[in-house]
């Protein structure tokens, strides 16, 4: 996650592996009396939670805690992005402070920037920041509003890695083809599937007769027997197939594999059809 946007890449692990570790408010479980102040108490859990910041000297948790207090972040939040992110320990003050007013600079409101930023905390790592500003531009430009791009973003925070076109290809292909509003594409994770695994799911559920794309003039607020494009889009494979599809997941994959092998032979008859023309 972030390899285009953010420095040392190497070292970081996709964003979308490490949800259930960077998202979940518990991981320090000191009660904060004062969520100004840090002490060793909370300086000790955070290193039990991640081994990593027990190099972290006593110099480095009290400047970082500092540069992010001073920009709103409260002692609850630094310290969920302290054990979701220890490099930030190893970020000069002025890139720190940097990186919060690149964030905030985007308009999602204080409290919705924090959320994304205690969730992902990696994204205090973004360096190349005229071209992520360019980025999330393009995202505003079919999500519509400030929140509707940190919707966007909280569900699907490797879109700053896909590029404009692959991003195209998806949200036109749910548009178009499955005749999903932005509305319901914003509130799932579809934008951050591989544009086959979508098709693959969409195509699935037509076979066995529980999708139907709505008609082209009908209202979308009117209620639809299709499930919803996060039941579709948000689930492993087995889930998928058991609990939305209601068949089991030897069948499911039987159909990947035979669509793959189909859309294979397809795409070579249309090169060998170009390669003839030529």
């Amino acid at each position: 996650m972030l390899r285009k946007f953010s420095t040392n890449s190497n070292k970081y692990v996709p964003l979308l592996h490490r949800r259930q570790q960077l998202s979940t408010p518990s991981t320090v479980s000191t009660v904060l009396d004062d969520e100004t102040l840090l002490d060793q108490a909370h300086i000790d859990e955070a290193v039990r939670v991640n081994p990593l910041l027990a190099r972290v000297s006593p110099a480095q948790w009290r400047n970082v805690h500092e540069t992010l207090m001073n920009h709103g972040l409260n002692t609850s939040n630094f310290l969920r992005i302290a054990t979701g992110n220890p490099e930030v320990f190893a970020r000069p003050t002025q890139r720190l402070v940097d990186a919060m007013e690149f964030w905030r600079s985007f308009q999602f409101t204080e409290k919705l920037m924090f959320l994304l930023l205690t969730k992902y905390p990696e994204l205090l790592d973004v360096n190349e920041n005229m071209r992520l500003r360019k980025h999330i531009g393009y995202l505003k430009s079919f999500a519509g509003t400030s929140k509707n791009v940190w919707k966007l973003l909280m569900n699907c925070p490797d879109l700053l890695e896909h590029s404009e076109r692959h991003v195209e290809e998806k949200v036109t292909y749910l548009k178009e083809v499955m005749r999903v509003e932005i509305p319901e594409i914003i509130k799932s994770e579809a934008l951050s599937k591989p544009l086959e695994e979508i098709r693959y799911r969409h195509v699935f559920l037509e076979r066995l007769g529980l999708f139907k794309p709505r008609p082209l003039k009908v209202d979308p607020d009117e209620p639809t027997k299709n499930p919803l494009l996060y039941q579709i889009t948000n689930k492993s494979d087995n889930a998928f197939a058991t609990k939305v599809c209601y068949v089991t997941l030897v069948e499911f994959e039987a159909f990947k594999e035979s669509e793959y092998e189909e859309w294979e032979k397809g795409k070579k008859l249309a090169r060998n059809f170009c390669l003839e023309l030529g």
